[in-house]
């Protein structure tokens, strides 16, 4: 009981917190016809339809009909294959979006959204009254790997090697992607500390849908909040050019067989000629931190 009162709580602080920021909720459709297509990451579906893996379509629909800052707190579903703590085939994610707005922005938005939801518990988190730290991938991957990312992110050889050297699998079949993200889960993820922290400087070729950075396009405009060496949510600036997504979601295509989404290239679309920012927050893996909140 006392799990879904936390959840019931932390729900009720989050539209407070929309609400009075002038935000609309939007409630996204839970059966589509094609949804975003993503690496790694498969749909369930019915004779005709999907089911959504984020309200991340709904929103940019409404979005493209302009309908301005928004939220959804809205049912999730997942195909893993392997289930756990932090994984359900079925779950509550909050995601929201800003007109005019960049990462960073939704950064503030998240740690302000927190230290309120922390403020109202009952069981509180322990946080830092200075601003969440931003940590560089790039610097933690020289730091625990020994060479920067960006050194690795169009060098597969060295890549390869240097997974040799770590005593990692590596097969003429193994994958850019898949060496990284077993050096990042092995070497670099499960050595994080328990205080909140914003991870940035993840690379372009894994974020297709987030924006480049200006100063260096090896990089996205991206961000991972965690806590407790938990990754609690996901944001960025949005990619909204749809020639490159389209080359993507062809690419993702050919890989499962699923649907080109036409209505979400056609939404990007039409939100081109703005700025728009968000981020993706599982309910709960917050829940998890405040029924746990002593460790």
């Amino acid at each position: 009981m006392e799990k879904y009162i936390i959840k019931e709580t932390i729900i009720k602080i989050i539209r407070k917190f929309f609400y009075a920021r002038k935000f609309h909720e939007i409630i996204p459709p839970i059966l589509n016809d094609a949804l975003p297509l993503e690496a790694n990451l498969r749909p369930f579906q019915t004779e005709q339809y999907f089911l959504p893996m984020s309200p991340e379509r709904g929103l940019k629909k409404m979005l493209a009909q302009g309908v301005g800052n928004c939220f959804a707190i809205a049912q999730s579903f997942r195909n893993y294959e392997q289930l756990g703590t932090l994984h359900f085939n079925e779950f509550i994610m909050l995601e929201w979006y800003r007109k005019g707005a960049i990462f960073t922005d939704i950064m503030n938005d998240t740690e302000q959204l927190l230290r309120m939801i922390n403020g109202k518990m009952d069981k509180k988190l322990v946080l830092s009254e200075k601003h969440f730290p931003q940590v560089s991938l790039n610097n933690l991957f020289e730091t625990k790997i020994g060479e920067k990312l960006e050194k690795l992110i169009n060098n597969e050889k060295l890549l390869h090697q240097i997974a040799r050297k770590k005593n990692y699998i590596v097969e003429k079949e193994t994958t850019w992607d898949e060496l990284y993200d077993q050096l990042f889960v092995n070497e670099i993820e499960n050595t994080f500390t328990n205080e909140p922290f914003f991870l940035v400087d993840f690379p372009s070729r894994i974020s297709r849908l987030c924006k480049r950075q200006k100063d260096n396009p090896h990089f996205a405009e991206r961000f991972e909040l965690y806590i407790h060496g938990i990754e609690i949510g996901n944001g960025n600036t949005e990619n909204t050019d749809t020639g490159e997504i389209r080359k993507y979601f062809e690419i993702e295509h050919k890989k499962s067989g699923m649907p080109i989404d036409e209505d979400f290239l056609a939404s990007l679309d039409k939100m081109k000629h703005d700025i728009y920012a968000g981020m993706g927050l599982g309910i709960e893996r917050l829940s998890l931190l405040f029924e746990n909140s002593d460790i």
